[in-house]
């Protein structure tokens, strides 16, 4: 075989689609960051995000960055039709798919695949309950994960499930883990705090959750096991539910009516990052009770600040949160409600989490995350250019 003579600098694409998307915030934020990290210390390499048209402002500014926008949605015709021709302009060395939708007909530049989950093979959520859209789900995920040259799963969890459900080979895929954003620390602004509490009618202590309104959210048994922590523990707290209010989701306006909770559950909806780790900061405790989670960011986040963490035992959260945190079976309601009694209860229990969880936060980093990305990207460029060569002498 004929020696190579290294490239001086690469053409990698990074779909960034999500960037900035409230739908979308886990899987924005781990785009934005890895951005944003890439590119401060690759100053070699050309990097083209590919955004939608509503993205104005890219995560940073550097002379090797190059934005092109489209306007392909997600599970969209014009994904699988047009996307592809976009993509083979822009003579791209490698694309990055920062989320598992890809236009499964583009056989240009080797692909690397970032894989967050696999949620709607096991909950369809109302948007992909139709066979239609299951179809089209399964197809694409199935389609871009085999034809990627390497795939990113956020946790062990993850990496298990694709290797279990696609059936892809373990040495294809890594793990890289997601971290909180550096804003999230211990910050209980006294001004900031009685301001939030104002304007969200917060009058006593409090528990908190961050997250979306869906089936494998687990909201419904959370509002049962609250009920029960007031009534059968006598604790008299609110439950702040942090998160994009949804009126299609009925079930949970219904429950808190039935169970006489109206005065005690605050929704919010939407809270900007700014707010967020004042509101983490001041829960008694965070709860998250989740059924299914690939990684589950809003807990480490929650631990960031200081606050003590009880979590499902179940799928990624007990890889991602160790010894941090206390759990529950989230299908046992009174399990549920019992340990957050154990924690609420405790000033030294709840000290000694702290504690804990501020210590454990420190082993996740972006910077990590995003060198570990390079490292793959790197490996993946030389051996599409070895297998170039290959070709070539063939």
């Amino acid at each position: 075989m004929t020696e190579k003579k290294e490239k001086q600098a690469y053409r990698i694409g990074i779909d960034t689609r999500l960037l900035g998307t409230a739908q979308a915030a886990g899987i924005g934020r781990y785009t934005e960051e890895l951005v944003r990290h890439l590119l401060k210390y690759d100053n070699k390499n050309e990097y083209y995000l590919f955004t939608t048209t509503a993205t104005t402002e890219l995560p940073v500014y550097a002379p090797n960055l190059n934005q092109v926008k489209v306007n392909f949605p997600h599970y969209s015709f014009r994904e699988q039709l047009l996307y592809p021709s976009i993509l083979q302009r822009a003579k791209l060395d490698l694309i990055h798919y920062t989320n598992f939708n890809s236009p499964i007909l583009f056989s240009g530049a080797p692909s690397v695949v970032t894989v967050h989950d696999l949620t709607l093979w096991f909950f369809a959520g109302r948007k992909h309950k139709g066979w239609l859209q299951r179809f089209a789900y399964k197809l694409d995920i199935q389609k871009t994960c085999q034809k990627a040259k390497h795939i990113i799963a956020v946790s062990l969890a993850t990496k298990k499930d694709i290797i279990k459900y696609l059936g892809i080979e373990d040495q294809k895929i890594s793990v890289i883990h997601l971290a909180p954003a550096k804003e999230y620390k211990p910050s209980v602004d006294p001004v900031k705090l009685e301001s939030l509490k104002r304007k969200f009618n917060i009058n006593k202590s409090y528990l908190i959750y961050v997250g979306q309104w869906r089936e494998h959210k687990n909201i419904i048994r959370l509002m049962r096991a609250f009920s029960l922590f007031k009534r059968r523990y006598g604790l008299d707290y609110q439950l702040v539910l942090v998160g994009k209010t949804d009126k299609t989701y009925t079930a949970l306006p219904a429950i808190i009516k039935e169970l006489n909770l109206a005065n005690d559950v605050v929704m919010t909806g939407y809270v900007p990052d700014a707010d967020l780790p004042c509101l983490y900061s001041s829960a008694e405790l965070f709860v998250f009770p989740s059924l299914y989670e690939g990684f589950g960011l809003p807990p480490l986040e929650a631990m960031a600040c200081g606050t003590p963490v009880v979590a499902s035992n179940v799928s990624s959260l007990p890889e991602v949160l160790g010894d941090a945190a206390r759990y529950f079976d989230p299908l046992d309601i009174e399990a549920m409600a019992k340990t957050m009694a154990e924690v609420a209860k405790s000033f030294s229990l709840k000290h000694q989490m702290k504690l804990k969880g501020l210590n454990w936060v420190k082993r996740y980093s972006f910077d990590t995350m995003a060198k570990a990305t390079f490292d793959i990207y790197q490996q993946v460029l030389k051996d599409s250019s070895v297998s170039s060569v290959e070709q070539k002498e063939i």
